[in-house]
């Protein structure tokens, strides 16, 4: 299911993958913030299809353009055993190793809930020799 959104003007392309960061302290005042600001923080979105209206911005100096997007399934690390059900009560793996290469599948930024696991993707090698697997998971519908 497609969702509306704006973003950027120069960053409004079909195809292109973002990932939602949040609202900054510019947008409290704006009048078309529950319109920008109605993603998921940390999530990746596709955008599918740029409409024909613009809006002007005090963040984009161009403005920004209206478009549907899709929301992207999560590659995210979880415990080996975690990933052997269906669904998970997703947790941040703990981890400090900010130049780890697995880091932000660790520590990715997303909400703490439950998910589904729509593929598993594989072994990880971690580090600290956690048992770890990588996972596509995205929101229970």
């Amino acid at each position: 299911m497609a969702l509306i959104t704006l973003i950027g003007k120069k960053l409004a392309k079909e195809g292109e993958l973002f990932v939602y960061l949040g609202s900054g302290p510019t947008c409290k005042k704006c009048r078309l913030k529950t319109v920008c600001s109605n993603l998921q923080e940390g999530r990746t979105y596709k955008i599918v299809k740029i409409r024909d209206k613009e809006h002007k911005c005090d963040l984009h100096e161009e403005g920004v353009a209206v478009v549907e997007v899709e929301q992207m399934p999560a590659e995210v690390n979880v415990r080996r055993e975690e990933a052997e059900g269906t669904a998970v009560s997703y947790q941040p793996i703990k981890c400090d190793n900010m130049l780890c290469r697995e880091y932000s599948a660790c520590v990715p930024g997303i909400k703490e809930k439950e998910y589904r696991i729509v593929e598993i993707l594989g072994d990880v090698e971690c580090p600290r020799g956690l048992a770890l697997k990588k996972v596509a998971i995205d929101d229970l519908e």
